[in-house]
């Protein structure tokens, strides 16, 4: 019975403590539970004040991840981290850790070049330029400095030159006092030289001028008596022309034929040939029949022929030539006669030739050209002489020489030269011309001659 009892009182004791340990773990269960709700209620504010700082996308970036990191190296948070960097930032670009970012950005928005490019570049842009300037500067501070010390060397060599010119102007000064002293007595002298010789000069006029008078007759008698025997010659010219031997007449100034036409080649073969005095490089103008060398009534000149051509290559009877100009529309054919005016296998022509001629094509007529035409005549068969004979066979006039208005008294004796020269030249020129009108002598100028001969060779 007293087991039973003491058994019983164990388990009331048991089942009493496990109610109070129950109680016991019910209170801790409600306090955990109330401690949970507040946790989780911080820890959502927490969530919430975090993603004010930094979203959880931007957490993944690698500057966040490098802000955080130096925060750590640091021992700051990460705040503390960004308040000082901005404020070092601050400090470095306007001097005040408190300024305003509005107002940095006003700042740097006057600066010239800030919205183009970043502002430490733009920085160094501008640092470099100023060690340009710099640089330059110092260049022309160096330059001046030397400017001024050339200068200064200047200023003193000039000085050095004034001193020496007046101490030489002193010096010639008085030289000239000498000089003009001695000058009053030489044209005293002179004036009475000057007197003497006009004694003379007067005593010698009234001697010799008998003399004179008599010579100015004689001069006078000797003019009129070379009038009379220039027109004398004149007529015994024309008087013996039909004497003599003429040349043909232009118009009948057949010296060949066309034997053949090469046309590939360009060539033609001539009637003539080396024992017919060909020249290799003669010309020839050629014409359908002899009737076509004949002088236009209009202009004047021969008509020119229908081709011209140059001989390249001579045998013993006939010759080969290229053809060095043709007429459209009529060919050179076999038949068709050939001219040269210089050229006569039978004869040796003379000419005089005179005036201002253009032969190599340039547009500008000049003497030097008649000495070319000259040699080209000779060249090919005639003589060239200088006076105007009675076995003479062509005159060939160029422009006549132009006459530039007479020099004044004060001309150089070079300009005076020229201008006598001209006129000599000039005056050979009209004599000429008179002689072929007043005879028979053909009269031919560049045109007819050119026409005549085919062309002048380059």
């Amino acid at each position: 019975m007293a087991a039973r009892t003491g058994a019983s009182v164990g388990v009331a004791v048991t089942i009493t403590i496990l109610g109070l340990l129950s109680v016991a773990l019910f209170v801790t269960t409600m306090v955990f539970y109330g401690n949970a709700q507040r946790a989780r209620q911080d820890l959502n504010q927490a969530r919430d004040d975090y993603a004010r700082f930094v979203s959880d996308a931007q957490r993944e970036h690698a500057s966040v991840r490098a802000v955080v990191t130096a925060a750590e190296r640091q021992n700051r948070s990460v705040v503390e981290h960004l308040m000082l960097t901005r404020a070092e930032l601050l400090n470095l670009l306007t001097g005040d850790q408190q300024a305003p970012i509005d107002a940095v950005r006003q700042r740097v928005a006057t600066i010239d070049g800030a919205d183009t490019m970043p502002l430490f570049d733009l920085i160094g842009q501008r640092v470099g330029r100023i060690a340009q300037l710099e640089e330059r500067v110092r260049v022309a501070e160096a330059d001046r400095r030397a400017a001024q010390a050339e200068a200064e060397a200047e200023a003193r060599r000039i000085a050095q030159i004034e001193a020496a010119f007046n101490t030489r102007g002193s010096q010639l000064q008085g030289n000239v006092s000498d000089i003009m002293s001695q000058l009053n007595l030489t044209r005293d002298r002179f004036g009475e030289i000057e007197n003497r010789y006009a004694r003379d000069v007067e005593q010698l006029e009234s001697r010799f001028s008998g003399q004179v008078s008599d010579l100015q007759t004689r001069v006078d008698q000797l003019t009129q008596e070379n009038m009379v025997l220039q027109d004398q010659l004149i007529r015994a010219r024309a008087a013996g022309a039909g004497d003599r031997v003429m040349p043909r007449d232009e118009a009948a100034l057949v010296d060949g034929r066309i034997d053949a036409v090469d046309r590939a080649a360009n060539e033609v073969v001539l009637s003539i040939g080396r024992r017919d005095k060909v020249v290799l490089g003669m010309t020839f103008a050629v014409y359908s029949s002899p009737t076509d060398i004949r002088i236009d009534e209009v202009t004047g000149e021969y008509a020119p022929g229908k081709a011209a051509v140059e001989v390249v290559r001579i045998e013993e009877g006939f010759s080969r030539a290229r053809v060095i100009s043709a007429s459209e529309g009529n060919p050179i054919i076999r038949g068709d006669v050939i001219a040269n005016a210089v050229y006569d296998p039978n004869k040796t022509y003379k000419f005089v030739v005179d005036g201002l001629f253009d032969i190599n094509g340039d547009g500008r007529a000049t003497r030097f050209e008649r000495d070319e035409l000259a040699a080209l005549i000779e060249r090919w068969g005639g003589t060239v002489v200088d006076e105007v004979t009675g076995d003479l066979d062509f005159i060939v006039l160029g422009a006549r020489p132009v006459l530039p208005p007479e020099p004044g008294p004060g001309a150089p004796i070079a300009v005076i030269n020229e201008y006598n020269r001209l006129q000599r030249e000039i005056q050979r020129y009209n004599d000429l011309l008179a002689a072929a009108e007043a005879t028979s002598i053909p009269l031919l100028n560049a045109n007819r001659l050119q026409t005549l001969i085919g062309t002048f060779p380059n």
